[in-house]
């Protein structure tokens, strides 16, 4: 078990999941001129809600990719578990 490694991942995580909440809804605004859905609000599109879904979905997904791939590649200059795959 690498603490580091643990360390480094959950800060990637964190950034990611900020980046991506950042990009979404500032790119959702430029597309529709709309905020984000909201999720208690019962009276929103169903349409624009799974779009939004599955969109912001995507996103997320990809930006934590890049990241977590980021932040293997930095942390791996220094050890060689997270690049072997063993611990």
């Amino acid at each position: 078990m690498d603490i580091g490694w643990k360390v480094v991942s959950g800060v990637g995580g964190v950034v990611a999941g900020f980046l991506a909440k950042q990009i979404i809804e500032k790119s959702w605004q430029f597309a529709t001129g709309k905020d984000t859905p909201d999720e208690d609000d019962f009276s929103a599109n169903l349409v624009e809600i799974v779009a939004f879904s599955v969109i912001a979905g995507a996103t997320q997904q990809v930006i934590r990719n890049l990241v977590m791939r980021q932040a293997a590649n930095i942390y791996s200059r220094g050890s060689s578990s997270v690049a072997t795959g063993t611990a």
